[in-house]
């Protein structure tokens, strides 16, 4: 059975991506630095392991964890990351170095401890999950935005520095997905979420499971040839040039009026 390492599984693509892979078969170990919130795991019978990506300790922990009860590891999805929104005027220097330390130093960290493993493997793959605003900006997601596009530039790199050793990495850029931060808007903004629903061309946000299909397909065998490569899956959001939403059932794209 092929071993893989899911981080940030608490919630969201993580645990989506963890169940999935399990019930495709795979020997998984879930983790996530908040214990309490893996309880889902040990449910479905999926191991798991309190850790804090941003720490070299926890990273050289999970996966002597991984060794100790699979005794290898295929594909590493690394997939914990934090949020920091806030102007360039207001967001602390520690805030910005927080959304660094867990986003891109726990990364790195991640890589790092999984490459002695990922090279006794006969498919080795790694997942990195960035963002659309890892190939986009938004106002006041600038700290955000530099670590999602800082791991895009990482998998570019490595994808040429790994290759020779059969070890792919490719990126996920998640559009609009359902997770826990997004039930908060919804529920704190909601005329400010239907705003941002109505932007995307299917008219929806993204279930977790839908960017856990699309993690399974990276560390497969399917996608042997496919490395380096950012893969965006948005519903459509980003192809526009942001001047003209998208037509919507109740609406055309462009009033009758000027649309000769």
């Amino acid at each position: 059975m092929p071993i893989a390492l899911v981080t940030g599984a608490a919630d969201g693509i993580g645990r989506a991506t963890a169940e999935r892979l399990y019930r495709g078969g795979w020997n998984v170990l879930a983790a996530d630095r908040d214990a309490d919130k893996l309880g889902w795991a040990q449910k479905a019978g999926i191991a798991s392991i309190a850790a804090d990506v941003s720490l070299e300790a926890d990273n050289a922990l999970m996966l002597a964890e991984m060794k100790a009860r699979f005794g290898g590891l295929d594909a590493a999805v690394l997939n914990a990351g934090v949020t920091g929104g806030g102007s360039i005027d207001a967001l602390a220097f520690a805030d910005f170095q927080k959304v660094i330390g867990v986003n891109l130093f726990g990364a790195v960290l991640g890589i790092k401890a999984a490459l002695p493993l990922l090279r006794n493997s006969a498919q080795p793959a790694i997942v990195l999950t960035s963002s659309t605003m890892g190939v986009a900006g938004d106002a006041e997601n600038w700290a955000y935005c530099a670590s999602k596009h800082a791991l895009i530039g990482l998998v570019r790199s490595l994808s040429r520095e790994l290759g020779c050793e059969g070890i792919r990495i490719n990126a996920l850029c998640p559009g609009p997905t359902k997770t826990g931060m997004t039930r908060m808007m919804e529920e704190l903004a909601p005329e400010h979420f239907a705003l941002m629903v109505q932007k995307v061309p299917l008219q929806r946000w993204a279930d977790p499971d839908e960017m856990a299909s699309v993690i399974e397909f990276l560390v497969s065998p399917a996608a042997s040839y496919v490395t380096g490569h950012a893969m965006v899956a948005d519903g459509g959001a980003m192809v526009g040039t942001g001047l003209v939403g998208p037509k919507t059932a109740a609406a055309p794209a462009i009033p009758p009026a000027i649309n000769h």
